[in-house]
Formats: structure tokens, sequence, C-alpha cells
């Protein structure tokens, strides 16, 4: 069979060593293929969000259950979850073009399934499908993106991409609201029907085709498993403390489960002669400090969202629409300082800006600590939702470029399937650990202040960890570090 892993590209022309074999596609068609990529991680992204208005409406259309309506969206991040480290390993096997586009076809067929179904089972079915999917498509995406473009334009790319990816969460909102509110909460899933046809469309167009060089390497299909089924039930533990608490036996059985099976995918990956996972691709000193800083910050911003959200509507009593409106300073913020990093780093070291952006962040999360019910959005909101936009523009570029700039080529897949675990299972995390300090508060308003109090925490210690791995030397040169500094600012690999 072949694949795009194998197939020449035509017209291609020669030039110097890119992130991956092949030559990318001329300069005039990157703008297109830059399209296709962040369209379909928008829309990945947007599926994080959309429903969250919409919950209410689907719960008293089909008669669900509190527990049931929680697995509309649980659903679709189990899936997601569970299957990130088997899609980006599926790229890098099969093709990265391939594996892209099946997942936008899964995407489209699990919106089409959820929003006609007519009952729990199906919704359920068509989150999982959608979930499905977006484990494809997101890491072959952002795989794609880094082998396609090179230099400065991988810059610019990835600033791009970022910024999409911050939109689409208070996009998800605006949207959901203005879908429910005009229409049904059916259109939350139908409307990623055909944007995701457009994309593929488009995609199967306009994404090169990229050779590889040399032998195919065969997939780890225990190591597979192992990761499926451990990834899964540690989602799963997160999802479920979030909902009933750390106590519950449920959380519990999932979250050790899954803590062994991890560790016997570590031991299995370990001795493979061809690893789904190579474990370099974790041990490495500059990605493992960007790995740890992505799960912080998606620790940190999915709870952001979720607990000013509470706030916003039970304390200050926004309809669902102007609520999704309230967090468009953050996206705004967002995308003007992405926009603004690829100068920035032409002066600044990568890993410089990303701990100032964590300083920033927990700035902006202090101050969100003075909320209270006298509070307004005007005088107390506006402010620290903007610095948390430019705080999260500044310091997810970067983080990209460490993990991807510094990767093996035929590890690129892989390892975007690490760098997107990170900010899922971060984001599952930081629900379930913040919502312990939320449920201590009298009343709303003073929960969210616990909840972000425990955000300061945690953007603190992402700027303290990246100083420590990043600029303390344990047995490497600080010339090492200045190298690997070099490469990623070039867009040449090292891969130490």
């Amino acid at each position: 069979m072949t694949t795009d892993a194998d197939a020449p590209t035509a017209g291609a022309r020669s030039t110097a060593p890119p992130p991956a074999a092949g030559a990318p596609p001329r300069t005039a068609a990157l703008g297109p293929v830059l399209a296709a990529i962040v369209g379909a991680e928008f829309v990945l992204q947007l599926d994080g969000t959309i429903m969250a208005v919409a919950l209410p409406d689907v719960q008293n259309a089909l008669g669900l259950s509190t527990g049931s309506l929680s697995w509309v969206v649980n659903g679709f991040l189990l899936a997601f979850g569970g299957l990130l480290l088997l899609g980006g390993r599926l790229g890098d096997v099969l093709g990265y073009r391939t594996t892209f586009l099946a997942g936008l076809a899964l995407l489209c067929g699990g919106s089409l399934l959820a929003g006609f179904a007519t009952d729990f089972g199906v919704l359920l079915a068509g989150r999982v499908v959608q979930g499905s999917g977006a484990a494809l498509a997101g890491p072959a995406g952002l795989a794609l993106l880094a082998t396609t473009f090179t230099g400065a334009r991988q810059q610019r790319a990835f600033a791009t991409y970022s910024t999409v990816t911050g939109l689409a969460a208070s996009a998800g909102m605006i949207l959901g609201g203005l879908l429910t509110d005009l229409a049904s909460w059916r259109w939350t899933l139908l409307v990623n029907a055909p944007i995701s046809l457009l994309i593929g469309l488009l995609a199967l167009r306009v994404l090169p085709v990229v050779p590889r060089g040399g032998q195919r390497r065969p997939l780890d299909l225990p190591g597979a498993a192992l990761s499926v089924v451990g990834m899964t039930a540690l989602v799963f533990g997160f999802v479920r403390a979030a909902d009933a608490g750390w106590g519950d036996p449920g959380a519990l059985v999932g979250l050790a489960g899954g803590a062994v099976v991890l560790a016997g995918f570590v031991l299995r990956e370990s001795r493979a002669a061809s690893p789904l996972l190579p474990l370099r691709v974790l041990t490495h000193r500059n990605r493992a400090g960007a790995f740890v800083d992505l799960l912080l910050m998606a620790f940190t911003l999915t709870s952001f969202l979720f607990f000013l959200t509470q706030f916003l509507q039970r304390v200050l009593d926004l309809t669902p629409l102007v609520t999704g409106l309230a967090f468009l300073p953050f996206g705004v913020a967002l995308l003007i300082t992405a926009r603004f990093v690829p100068r920035i780093l032409t002066r600044v070291n990568p890993k410089t800006l990303a701990i100032i952006g964590f300083v920033v962040m927990g700035l902006a999360m202090l101050w969100l600590t003075r909320l209270d019910d006298t509070s307004g959005y005007a005088t107390d909101i506006l402010v620290p939702i903007t610095l948390l936009g430019a705080s999260a523009g500044a310091a997810v570029v970067p983080l990209n470029l460490i993990v991807l700039g510094e990767t093996a080529p035929e590890e690129i897949g892989v390892t975007s399937a690490v760098l997107q675990s990170a900010l899922s299972v971060g984001g599952s995390l930081g629900l379930a650990v913040l919502l312990t300090l939320f449920t201590r508060g009298d009343d709303v308003a003073e929960g969210v202040t616990y909840a972000f109090r425990g955000g300061v925490g945690i953007a603190t210690a992402a700027a303290v960890i990246g100083i420590l791995v990043w600029y303390i030397p344990l047995g490497k040169s600080r010339t090492t570090a200045t190298t690997a500094t070099t490469a990623i600012a070039t867009g040449t690999h090292a891969d130490a």
C-alpha cells in the first residue's frame, strides 16, 4: 500500500535540508497550506467549548440526567486524550497528510451523528467519533506545520497556529450561544460538518505529499494498546475527580489504573525495537521543560475559562452570549501578542520569553483573586484577562518552537501528540485540582478567589521550572544549551 509517506512530491525542488525529509511546497502555496492546518485546529479546539452554553438545552431536549450530561463533554475528551499518542504515531508511520485527512473525515462524520442524535447513546457515540478524529488530525496538523515551514516562516506559522488555538476557546462560547439562541443546540454540533468538509477539500488540494527516505518503521501494537488504555484511564480519572471529587472510587480506580498501565507502557517502550514513543522524546532536557510548562499552562488557562465563566454568569448574572463576548479581550490580546512574537524572538531567547509569559500570567491571576460580590467587569476583570491573553501568546509560541524545533524528522508526529497530550491532560488535571479549592468557598465569588489563588501558584511553578530546567547547568555545558537555542531560532534541528 502506498501512502503519502512514500509517494514522490510533484514538482519538488531542491532545498537545504528542512525539518523533515522532502521539499516543501513553493512559497506561493504556503498560505493555503497554513489555512488548512490552522482551520482544522480551530474546529478541533472549538469542539471543546462550543457545547458548554448549550448543555441545558441538550438536557431538556433528550431528558438527560446530570451525570449523563457531563458525558456529552467527557466522551469527546476521553477519546481525544486516550488516542493522541496512537494518532501521533500513525502520522509518522502512514504519513501526516493521510492521517490528517482521515481525522477530518471522522470529525465530520461524528458531528453529523451527534447533531442528529435522538437519544443519549447516539449522541455519546458521535462525540467519541469526534474525539477520535481530533486525536488523528491534531498531531498530524501540527507535524505538517513543523515539517512544511522552516526558519522565520515556521515562527510566523506557529504564531498563527497558537493564536487560532487560543481564539477558538472564546469563539466557541460565543458561537455556541448564538447557534443555541437563534437555531438549536444541534447546530453546535452540525456546524462542524460543513466546515470540516471544506477544510478537508482544501487540504486534499494543497497539502504537500512528503516523501520519506529509509525503511518505514512498524507500528508498535502492544505499545499502542497500552498507551490507549493508560491515557484513557488517566483522563477518565481526572474528569471523574472534577465531577465527583478525589474520593470517588471511579476516579481513584481510573487514576491508579492509568498510572500502572502507563508505567507498563514506559517499560515496554524502553525495550521495544521500534517503540510507539521513543523515550528520548520525553527525556531531552529542553523538550521536557517545555512539555511540563505546556501542561501547567493548560492547567491554569482551562481553569481560568471555567471559573471566570461561573463568576460572570452566577455572580454578575450575564447571559451565555454576553459571557462569551466578555472573553473577547483575552482572545484579541493573544492574537496581537502572538503576531509580534516572531519579531521578539529575534532579540529574546524563546526560553526567556516563555518564562516572562508565565510571570505575567501569575500576576494576572493574582489580580483576579481580588474578585468579590461587588466587582465589576470593566473595573476588575477587563485588564487581568487582557494580560492573561498577552501572557498566553508570549508563552505558547516559544514552547511550541522549543518542543518541535529540536525533534528528529521521523518523530515529529508522536512528539506533536505528546505536546497535545500535555495540553489535554493539563486541562483535565487543572479542573480536578482547582475544583477542590473552589468548593471551599461559602459562595461562588469566594470559591473563584480560592481557585485563582491556586492558578497563581501553578503559573509561578511554571516560571520556576523553566528557570531550573533551562538555565541551571546539569551535566551539559552552557555552550550546548546555546547551540540548541540557535537551532530553534534558525529552524534547524539538533536532537540531543
